[in-house]
């Protein structure tokens, strides 16, 4: 049986938890109208029931997307592109980027609380540890962001009043705006519609397991005044409650030796310390000039305040195995005690830092000073779209504003620039101890002009310009209270701040100029063939000022300026219609990612630092894909697969300059890499009530070439990386498995529920140098996790249940110091439950 081209029965085409790819994406319905940058106009259309919109959802096959330029729908372009709407993105409650990501088999990052900044790897594209950072300079994401057509370093905007999320795999940058190395995620926001009021309130409740109850908000409102003009606004707060507890004191710290706790010297239990709460609304205005000519203004911002960390502290090897008091004295006095010094050798209860016992309790993190990043983002764009007949123009115009401040405790990883050295007066008995505070700051201005060809003829092409410069400043700074009354006179230099130790000023300033464009011709009504290209000139300089206080061991002040001109990268692809519902396709696509300096220094007249040492090239992608995707079986199962190979050239990794004892952090370029994979996603109806979907994804990825790296001319402190160590950071599969029911009672309640389940392989944690070290580079192990989501729908209101980690499994998703305090040990989040309303006024 044959259906009709825009309508399926109902649970043809259903969207659950667990696939968050193509194959679920594609089931969702998004307006045509909400693809381009042009508002949505009809004002026929009539009131809906909430009902009424979830068959919708699940009963249109059509998706409509612009990741390729143009409205299209996923089905029917030929790379992995995939789509999740606004209705599945609630009925999922995936509501910022950290949620989206956890979701998706083809991207990871490690789950840590939303105060860190995380390296994100797409396609196995990662030579980072994965771990718990406080610092963006240590981050290295292979992964570009944009916000409507605006590209951001990161973005941390949550999902609100966001018609859909776009996910474009493999290398970008012919079709629009900046380029990316291995993939995209664009947020596409709600335009103001003419014609149409809508009032709308969305709540959700939810507690996690041994946490607080947590509120999620969200108001949207759009107004018409008159025939040509739409206000629309959206506003939304997040209140939500920690689950795990900060001790400032460590247990063992007894008596004489106990520390001043903070901020409170009477408290030293922190209930539910790892909390968040974020203020966000974007307000929009669309004036429609004359028929086909539109112009949008929109203002976006943000402000969040993460608090706290999730994870479990684990107790210290010396203090663990200590016999008595006096020795967990002596153990946590000399934190460098090795394993051999340790008065149980060789009989050890514990040789494993990882597998120590827990310091306090199951939910309790040890930090002396309280942590938090304070994130602070706003946006204003002009959106100008017109029709000119043989092609619509549109034209993008914006400026952005992205700070975060904040703070850590830094007792474990500042002991042996701090305590060891009683000379700065922190001596591991004093009673005082470091902590460091960063305050991160990108500003940008970004403009595009693309042209995009209309018509049926057999050819069809995009052309667009595009002009960005960003501004970025990361500062890092080590406290220890008491330093400068303690050094006096002595200080070796007087720092802006009281008892800085150590600041780090690492700056940028980025201009690129680029002309880009897609060419397509279709040969035969099967057979369709593109050629992209993106041609730019930028320039990059990059300030880089260290100053050690205590000392100046590592003082250095930098600049380096880079860049090239008539740099270009192309795209080849092609594909082939085998029938009206499957296409195959093979995609040659080429990714780039800016290069920069350090802030080494000289030592002396022959240690100094090498060119390739002050500086790091960008690095760049080649990738190749050959995939299939469509429908089979009287459109029963929709399958969408492929396999892929991404050539990286000069990888950027981490590399660091030793003075002294003191680590100076910086990047340099590896050997080439390769990844490799393969990617499915399915979905198959039983019936009109019962589907199935599946998603899977396997990648490995290695060092191809051996190479030396020198920080110094005269040959010295060198680092090899060896052919076939293996990259880290992404599981070698990873299965996602959802079932689905829905059915539409007598009464007009439309009723639904899902189950998923999510399996995760074995993570190495860092990357391999070589294959020797293969086998030794430690790994979080693998897990599964359930989830549960159920909801009814029925005239304005909808109402929806749902359980994250079912089983409340414990897996180890990241670690962060040990010394002083112990291991962390972060987990994933347990068990969380939660209830979402939603209310149309109009």
């Amino acid at each position: 049986m044959r259906f009709p081209p825009n309508r399926l029965p109902r649970a043809a085409c259903t969207a659950t938890l667990s696939l968050l790819s193509a194959a679920a994406y594609a089931q969702a319905v998004v307006p045509a109208s909400a693809a381009s940058s042009a508002a949505s106009t009809d004002s026929s259309v009539q009131r809906q029931s909430a009902a009424e919109v979830k068959r919708q959802t699940v009963e249109l096959e059509r998706v409509t997307i612009t990741g390729s330029g143009r409205a299209q729908t996923a089905s029917k372009v030929p790379y992995n592109v995939t789509a999740l709407t606004e209705e599945a993105l609630r009925e999922n409650n995936i509501t910022d980027i950290k949620k989206l990501i956890n979701q998706s088999v083809g991207i990871n990052a490690p789950e840590n609380s939303a105060r860190f900044a995380d390296s994100v790897t797409v396609r196995g594209l990662n030579v980072s540890p994965v771990d718990a950072n406080n610092l963006e300079q240590f981050v290295k994401s292979t992964l570009s962001y944009y916000l409507d057509d605006t590209p951001l370093p990161n973005i941390g905007y949550r999902i609100k009043d966001v018609a859909r999320v776009e996910t474009l795999l493999g290398p970008q940058g012919t079709l629009y705006g900046a380029g990316s190395l291995g993939g995209t995620i664009r947020y596409i926001t709600n335009k103001p519609r003419l014609g149409k009021t809508e009032a709308s309130v969305n709540t959700g409740i939810y507690q996690t397991k041994n946490g607080g109850v947590s509120n999620d908000t969200d108001v949207v409102l759009n107004l018409p005044l008159g025939s040509n003009f739409a206000l629309r606004a959206s506003v939304a707060r997040l209140d939500e409650a920690g689950f795990t507890d900060r001790v400032s004191n460590p247990p063992w710290r007894k008596g004489a030796n106990a520390w001043v706790t903070q901020p409170d010297a009477k408290q030293n239990l922190y209930k539910d310390d790892d909390w968040q709460k974020v203020n966000s609304a974007r307000f929009s205005a669309l004036w429609r000039v004359a028929p086909g000519f539109d112009i949008t203004l929109a203002h976006a911002q943000q402000n969040q305040l993460a608090h706290g960390t999730s994870g479990v502290s684990l107790t210290p090897l010396g203090v663990a195995n200590a016999r008595n008091q006096a020795e967990a004295d002596n153990a946590w006095k000399n934190p460098d005690l090795t394993l051999a010094k340790l008065p149980c050798n060789p009989n050890c209860q514990y040789t494993n830092q990882g597998q120590a016992p827990v310091a306090v309790d199951k939910q309790t993190i040890l930090s002396r000073y309280p942590e938090f990043a304070d994130r602070k983002f706003t946006m204003d764009s002009v959106d100008v779209d017109l029709d000119l007949g043989f092609a619509a123009l549109h034209s993008s115009t914006s400026t952005f504003k992205d700070s975060r401040i904040g703070q850590a405790d830094y007792a474990s990883q500042g002991w042996a620039y701090y305590y060891s050295l009683g000379d700065l007066g922190g001596a591991i008995d004093s009673g005082r101890s470091a902590y460091m505070t960063f305050d991160n700051t990108y500003k940008g201005l970004s403009q595009e002009l693309r042209l995009t060809s209309k018509g049926e003829g057999p050819l069809s092409w995009i052309a667009g310009a595009y002009y960005t410069k960003q501004d970025r400043n990361m500062r890092f700074s080590e406290v220890l209270p008491g330093m400068d009354a303690f050094l006096g006179k002595d200080k070796a230099q007087a720092s802006p701040l009281p008892d800085v130790g150590y600041s780090e000023d690492l700056g940028s300033k980025y201009r690129e100029t680029a002309l880009y464009g897609e060419l397509g011709y279709r040969v035969t009504p099967q057979w369709q063939v593109n050629l992209g290209a993106r041609a730019f000139n930028y320039s990059d300089t990059a300030l880089g000022k260290i100053v050690d206080y205590a000392g100046g061991y590592v003082d250095s002040d930098t600049t380096t300026t880079g860049g090239a001109n008539g740099k270009a990268y192309f795209k080849f692809n092609t594909s082939y219609q085998l029938s009206e519902d499957l296409l195959s396709y093979f995609t040659y696509s080429q990714g780039f990612r800016r290069g920069g300096s350090n802030g080494f220094k000289n030592l002396s007249a022959k240690k100094v630092v090498a060119v390739d040492a002050k500086e790091y090239k960008p690095d760049s992608t080649n990738n190749t894909e050959i995939g299939l995707k469509g429908y089979l079986f009287d459109r029963q199962l929709y399958i969408e697969t492929d396999v892929f190979q991404i050539e990286w050239k000069d990888p950027q990794t981490y590399r660091a300059q030793d003075v002294s004892g003191f680590p100076v952090n910086g990047t340099a370029n590896g050997p080439d890499a390769r990844t490799r994979g393969w990617e499915f996603a399915g979905r198959f109806r039983f019936n009109d009530m019962f589907s199935t979907s599946f998603s899977s994804t396997t990648t490995t990825g290695k060092w191809v070439a051996t190479k030396t790296h020198c920080l110094y001319v005269d040959g010295s402190s060198c680092r090899t990386w060896s052919a076939d160590g293996k990259l880290g950071a992404t599981p070698r599969w990873k299965h996602n498995l959802g079932l689905r029911f829905n059915t539409t009672l007598a009464n007009d309640w439309y009723v639904w529920a899902a189950l998923s389940a999510r399996y995760t392989a074995k993570v190495q944690t860092d990357r391999a140098d070589s294959p020797a070290e293969n086998a030794t580079v430690p790994s979080y192990a693998a897990y599964t996790q359930y989830g549960l989501n159920a909801g009814v729908a029925f005239d304005k209101v909808d109402l929806s249940f749902w359980v994250q980690n079912l089983s409340n499994v414990q897996s180890l998703r990241s670690t962060s110091a040990a010394g002083l305090m112990g291991y962390r040990a972060i987990y994933g989040t347990p068990r969380t439950m939660g209830l979402n309303l939603s209310y149309r006024f109009f």
